[in-house]
This record gives C-alpha cells, sequence and structure tokens, in this order.
C-alpha cells in the first residue's frame, strides 16, 4: 500500500515527516515499527545494501517514538495505526545517531557533537547531569561512556528508558578499513557500543542499520544480547526494506513492470525477491530506466579488494554477465582479513552480496544454512551495468580512449597487431597476470577496453562449431578474438598462430550476419607479455 501522490516522487529525503506533509509518494514500510516493537531482542542489527530504504524506515520509527513530538497525525491511514502497538506512539526518548555523518579525523568530536545535540533537544539546562555536563564542557574528553550517561540521564527524567537508533553503524569502518588508524578507531566505536548497548539497565532496544554483517571478533564480541537480520537470514522482516512485487504491481503498470523486473527486480533477502527501490522510485521521477543505483555512491572497499585480488570465478561471470558461479559463503566478515585483502572467496562474495553488487539462491535440498552452498550471480540489468563500469573504471584502471584509434587501423593486419601488442603491454604492465589462466585477464581486459569506446562486444557465445572467446564490431569491422595461455615468452608465436588456426577450424565467425569485413585475432599471453597476430577472413 502507499500514501500520496504517485507523480510526486521524493528521491532525495529520507525523513518521513517530509513524505507525509508534502503528499509525496510513500511506500508504507510501517509494519517495521510493529515488528521491532514486538521483538525481544534487546538490541537489533540490520544489514541491507544502501539505497533500499534503511534510512527511511529509521527516521519513520523515530517519528513513531519521539515523546518530545505529537506526531499521531503522520501516520494516519497506515499499516500501524491499526496495530497492537499503536499505543506507543509518542511514549519514548530517542537518541538518533548517523553514523554516515562521521570521518575519521574528527569522529571522536563529531559523536560529541551528536550527543549533545540529542541532551539538548531532550533534556533542559539543569537536567543534564555532572558526567555529561564534564564531557560536554572539556573539549579533550572523549569518554566513551558518554552514550550510557545520556541514556541513563534520559531514564532518570522522564522515567521511561530511552531507544538508541544508529544509522550506517559500519559506514566508518569500511571507508577506512586500510587505514593505518584503523585499528584505533575500530577500538574505540567497540568501547562506544559496549558501553551504551550491553546489560545496560537504562536502555529500552537499540537499533543499528548498515550495509555489512561484522563479525563479533570485530567489534560485537561484548554484546551477547544482539540479534542479526541480515540478507541471508528469512524472517519477519524480509519486505520491510525495499520492494515486494506486490508493491511493484500496485505502483507500476503492467508494460512498465516487465522491463522495470528485468532491470531492478531479483535481490534476494531471506525468502523474498525484491526491486530496489531507489532505482524504482527514480524511474518514475525521471520516466526512463538507467542505472541510478551505482551512480549514487560506491563502495570503495569493495572495489578496492577486486584490485588486490581476483576471487576464483569473478572474472568468468564478468565475461558471461548471465553467468553464475557456485560457492559457499560466510555472511560474517572479519574487518581483519579484509584490511590484509586475505579474504576467501566465500567472504569475498558474502561482502559482494550483502553489498548488492550481486545476490544468491540456496542450492535446493539444503536446509543447514551455514553449511550451505550458493549460486551467486548478477540480479539483473543494473547490476550487469554496475559490473561493467567495474570493468572500466577499476579492474582496467586506464582510459581506454586510444583504443579506437587502434582499430581504425585493422585492415594493415600487420601493423594494427603491433599497435594492439604494445598497447596492451603498456596497459597491462602493472596488471596482476601472474594467474594460472592469464588469458582471461586478456579477455576481460579488452573487454573492458572495448565496452569503453562503445564497441559492441559479446563474450563467449556459440557459433559455428564452438564458442568464440570475443567479437568486438566496430562501424566499419568485425573482430573475432581467441586467447591463448603460453607455457614461456618463447612460445607465444606459435600459440597466436593456434588461436587463429582455432578460429578458423572453428568457424566462429559463421554467426556474424553483418556485411563488414572479419578480422581475425589470435593473442598469445604470458604473465604481462603478448604476441598479436592478426588476419582478414577471406569469404568464398
Amino acid at each position: 500500500m502507499y500514501v500520496g501522490q504517485k507523480d510526486n516522487i521524493n528521491v532525495s529525503s529520507s525523513k518521513f515527516a517530509n513524505f507525509i506533509n508534502n503528499s509525496s509518494l510513500y511506500v508504507d514500510k510501517t509494519m517495521f515499527i510493529e515488528h521491532v516493537l514486538q521483538d525481544s531482542s534487546d538490541v537489533l542489527l540490520f544489514t541491507r545494501p544502501r539505497r533500499t530504504g534503511k534510512s527511511l524506515n529509521i527516521n519513520t520509527l523515530a517519528a513513531f517514538l519521539d515523546c518530545k513530538q505529537s506526531t499521531m497525525d503522520l501516520f494516519k491511514g497506515l499499516y500501524i495505526e491499526n496495530s497492537p502497538v499503536f499505543n506507543q506512539i509518542n511514549k519514548s526518548p530517542v537518541i538518533y545517531l548517523n553514523f554516515r555523518e562521521l570521518k575519521i579525523s574528527n569522529c571522536k568530536e563529531h559523536l560529541k557533537f551528536m550527543i549533545k545535540n540529542n541532551a539538548d533537544y531532550y533534556l533542559q539546562k539543569d537536567e543534564i547531569d555532572y558526567k555529561l555536563t564534564s564531557y560536554f564542557d572539556d573539549k579533550d574528553n572523549y569518554n566513551a561512556n558518554a552514550l550510557l550517561y545520556l541514556t541513563q540521564n534520559l531514564h532518570a527524567v522522564y522515567g521511561v528508558k530511552p531507544y538508541i537508533l544508529i544509522d550506517e553503524y559500519d559506514k566508518i569502518l569500511m571507508d577506512n578499513v586500510y587505514s593505518a588508524e584503523y585499528e584505533n578507531l575500530r577500538r574505540w566505536i567497540t568501547e562506544v557500543f559496549e558501553s551504551a548497548l550491553k546489560d545496560n539497565d537504562s536502555l529500552k532496544k537499540g537499533i543499528l542499520t548498515g550495509v555489512t554483517r561484522i563479525s563479533k571478533e570485530s567489534m560485537f564480541s561484548g554484546l551477547n544480547n544482539l540479534a542479526v537480520y541480515d540478507v541471508f537470514t528469512s524472517g519477519v522482516y524480509d519486505r520491510d526494506f525495499s520492494l515486494t512485487e506486490d508493491e511493484s504491481r500496485e505502483l507500476l503498470t503492467p508494460e512498465e513492470l516487465g522491463e522495470v523486473r528485468d532491470w531492478y527486480n531479483n535481490t534476494r533477502v531471506g525468502k523474498e525477491k525484491l526491486y530496489n527501490i531507489f532505482s524504482v522510485m527514480s524511474y518514475l521521477y525521471y520516466g526512463k530506466l538507467d542505472n541510478y543505483w551505482a551512480k549514487s555512491g560506491t563502495l570503495d572497499m569493495l572495489i578496492n579488494l577486486i584490485n588486490k585480488r581476483r576471487a576464483d570465478g569473478l572474472l568468468e561471470m564478468i565475461e558471461n554477465l548471465n553467468s553464475f558461479i557456485i560457492t559457499e559463503l560466510q555472511p560474517r566478515l572479519s574487518l581483519k582479513n579484509i584490511a590484509s585483502a586475505n579474504l576467501a572467496d566465500s567472504q569475498f562474495y558474502s561482502l559482494a552480496i550483502q553489498a548488492g553488487y550481486l545476490t544468491y539462491d540456496i542450492e535446493e535440498k539444503q536446509t543447514d544454512i551455514q553449511s550451505a552452498t550458493y549460486k551467486i550471480y548478477m540480479p539483473n540489468l543494473e547490476l550487469q551495468s554496475v559490473w561493467r563500469d567495474f570493468i572500466l573504471e577499476f579492474v582496467v584502471e586506464v582510459p581506454s580512449v586510444d583504443l579506437r584509434d587502434i582499430f581504425k587501423n585493422i585492415s594493415d593486419t600487420e601493423d594494427f597487431s603491433i599497435q594492439l601488442k604494445d598497447f596492451i603491454d603498456y596497459r597491462l604492465s602493472c596488471f596482476d597476470t601472474d594467474k594460472n589462466e592469464p588469458e582471461k585477464i586478456y579477455h576481460v581486459f579488452l573487454f573492458g577496453m572495448a565496452l569503453g569506446v562503445r564497441f559492441k562486444c559479446t563474450s563467449n557465445k556459440e557459433s559455428g562449431f564452438g564458442r568464440y572467446d570475443l567479437l568486438i564490431e566496430g562501424d566499419t569491422f568485425n573482430a573475432v578474438l581467441e586467447f591463448k595461455k603460453s607455457a614461456d615468452i618463447s612460445e607465444l608465436e606459435k600459440k597466436s598462430n593456434e588461436a587463429l588456426k582455432q578460429i578458423d577450424k572453428q568457424k566462429y565467425y559463421a554467426g556474424i550476419k553483418n556485411s563488414k569485413p572479419v578480422y581475425k585475432i589470435g593473442i598469445a599471453c604470458y604473465k604481462t607479455e603478448c604476441m598479436v597476430k592478426t588476419a582478414l577472413h577471406e569469404k568464398t
């Protein structure tokens, strides 16, 4: 169900009151409030990809609970109005902390600023106790117990235990996981959390949101009262973030729904397949399909890991965007392993799923989620577009503006081969090709570079009597590329000639229907050395 006007879309705010007061389209997610208030756990952690409604849900919960406001009118006509928990509206102090705003350079100062803002909102000056007064007045006092002191102060003044809401708890950690100051930062935030959230007799409930599920050894080791609801955990919260199929049907015409499903659906949370709410709302606002989610930000830590390592199967998935891999997963992420770039594939893929860049299905006939194997894949066209951008911007890491000029010279096959070889040698001089299958690195490299200059590219498609590696189509040519691994430098010429012969033997060019000339390109590779052979296919 939704309220507001369907043509009044707000894609920039995460404040519940703004949607209601301005009659903006609001998809009713107030069942989340009921689920939280009926949850018996003391501390709840919700991890979902960014831009899936976490901040809006937290703000909506804060508006519902806040005892300093009268917000009953905001919830008229929404699910929560008829819920058994509606009698708790405006009954509690709410400490709201947005960790998205924290920077490593001033995190302690900014946390003090946020704690003081919460104290000033609920307490008169003479109601603030001596522990908080000392904390606020001493500019060098960054006591990790200050959040605990605020809960105790509010409880004493109001006679009601406050809630603590922390939005994007993990962002500052993920942004600085490779920093020299990271360990001190992690230790300090752990002290803040443990002080305020562990066995705090003045706390009603703590609610945290973030992207990743960080293992207890990293920062939650002391919280034995923590309930985690991540993308792998099925339960009552599955439908509380993002858009369900029913909600999407209500918002979209049947014609719109089909294309939107291809672009923005299929991200799994528990047992649900969901639509990215930010992308769908952006589609309604701008009136066209586009890659909205990736344009709104990136996960730098995942990008760094892609550049530091190559997870088995990842390159194949990028080459063929409709493929998948089968692997185990570890939902709990170790920041120590991330910081050292020593992640197992199971953790790398878990991170990519939690961040929203991949999705998963549990393999059939498995019930134990801790030991299950998973089918990992790119869920929709928007995410396929994201991974293409990864190839261009981060895996390749260099501009590709001169590749088009090289292909303009393809008719001079000998000179073209020399230029393409020099181009690859130069671009891959620092690229990680010292692997068992370096030909896949070259394959993905040229695939990404060709996409970058807007050539039409097809990878690993059946044609003739087999499956070619890569087909690049320009305005005036077709190029069929075959890659071969060489055991050492001395074999490069032999292997490049073998690649050319394989193109002819398997007739990889048979599926090309246009009349443009077809060039066969055999590329042999050994680490960062390669040999390129090019020949024009003589049509009969």
